[in-house]
């Protein structure tokens, strides 16, 4: 799995993303910043990323459009970079223990730490 993180997020997390083995690159790096949300598909999908996000209504939008092997996971509460490190730590711990691949998956994880899946169509209010 490949992991893409916005630039709403901080990159320290592509470092914790490579110590648990992933391959991994944020928007910045990849000379995407600033670039609009629509505009970065192309790179998502056609990289093979799992984007994560904080931007939860916007790219659950993009995204319902996707077809097969988009992956998003965000980290539902705006927080600082220390906490989405946290909160992206315990993401992976429960992505690994369900399945080392979320093709076609949505995973949100909430401030207290709780995570959830929800598989293609997105459950809920994607509007």
């Amino acid at each position: 799995m490949r992991f893409l993180f916005d630039e709403c997020l901080t990159p320290e997390l592509v470092g914790e993303a490579h110590e648990r083995g992933y391959d991994a690159s944020h928007v910045n790096y990849m000379g995407l910043l600033g670039f609009s949300d629509r505009s970065l598909l192309p790179q998502i999908v056609g990289g093979d990323f799992t984007f994560v996000t904080n931007n939860r209504r916007d790219f659950l939008r993009l995204f319902k459009h996707v077809d097969i092997h988009a992956r998003l996971l965000i980290i539902v509460p705006s927080v600082q970079h220390l906490g989405q490190i946290a909160l992206f730590v315990i993401a992976l711990d429960a992505i690994e223990a369900r399945a080392p691949d979320i093709v076609n998956e949505l995973v949100e994880v909430d401030r207290d730490g709780r995570v959830r899946f929800s598989r293609y169509p997105f459950d809920g209010d994607n509007g």
